[in-house]
């Protein structure tokens, strides 16, 4: 059985004790590091590999996306997938604190069987070296980060079908959706927010929404986007469309897989 390493940090002793034991019992694999503040759990980084993070949103001495940032920097495994946890994530707060650097948010309320299987969703996609079967939409209108992503695509097993603006998108949308259709459907849609054409990635969301009926368990949509200066304002607005989820540029491989994996998952 392979062993996985997790790192759990959060300042409340009695939130740690409970999600430690968890995980100690559902997760007999696990190998378990936990601390209360950012800047321990940082220095012991510096002598120790992890599979997984988890952290709480607020620590003791900073915020979980100013470590997520500092561990990116600092970590010799910088791709390791990032968790933060909170007991009152409604959307409004997942918003207002997403970071480039933090893979996954988890809402302490729905229980630790929940949080076990989040886990696992994650450790899983780091034993994954490929991903067959999954066929992904891609929209790009630039040639240089199409070359780039499917390089990444290609390289952890997806299928992919790619064009540069909405209106296409869309076609080959309608036509999955015709029960004559004899060509594999999509399982995750992922698209650049700036397109060229008449259509902006925010209109492709909200027709393959409203237009085709598609809903976000039916169809995820990952969104990649340039940093924005009003950067909540920008992602409140992606996800009012109807994006699943958003990574931010440059895209990083090992995330944009971990994004793409856990969505179709």
């Amino acid at each position: 059985m392979t062993e996985h390493s997790i790192l759990l940090i959060d300042g409340s002793k009695a939130s740690r004790a409970i999600i430690s034991k968890t995980i100690q019992q559902q997760l007999s694999s696990a190998r378990l590091s936990d601390f209360d503040t950012a800047g321990a759990a940082l220095e012991h980084c510096q002598s120790c590999s992890f599979d997984l993070v988890i952290t709480a949103m607020s620590l003791p001495d900073m915020q979980a996306q100013e470590f997520a940032e500092i561990f990116r920097k600092n970590h010799a495994d910088s791709h390791t997938p990032i968790i933060m946890m909170s007991g009152d994530f409604s959307l409004n707060i997942k918003n207002d604190t997403a970071s480039p650097h933090i893979n996954g948010y988890f809402d302490k309320s729905r229980g630790n069987d929940q949080l076990i299987e989040y886990i696992q969703s994650y450790l899983s996609l780091r034993s994954w070296n490929k991903a067959p079967g999954c066929h992904v939409l891609f929209v790009e209108d630039s040639p240089t980060v199409t070359r780039v992503v499917t390089n990444m695509l290609e390289n952890n097993g997806f299928s992919y079908q790619h064009v540069n603006n909405a209106a296409d998108a869309l076609t080959l949308l309608a036509m999955t959706q015709d029960p004559d259709n004899t060509n594999q459907r999509f399982d995750i849609v992922l698209t650049d927010i700036q397109i060229e054409g008449l259509m902006s990635g925010d209109d492709l969301i909200r027709e393959i929404r409203f237009g085709l009926g598609l809903m976000p368990d039916q169809l995820p949509i990952l969104v990649s986007t340039s940093p924005s200066p009003d950067r909540n304002s920008h992602i409140n607005n992606i996800i009012s469309a109807g994006a699943n989820d958003i990574i931010e540029k440059p895209l990083i491989e090992s995330l944009l897989i971990a994004r793409i994996s856990n969505l179709i998952k």
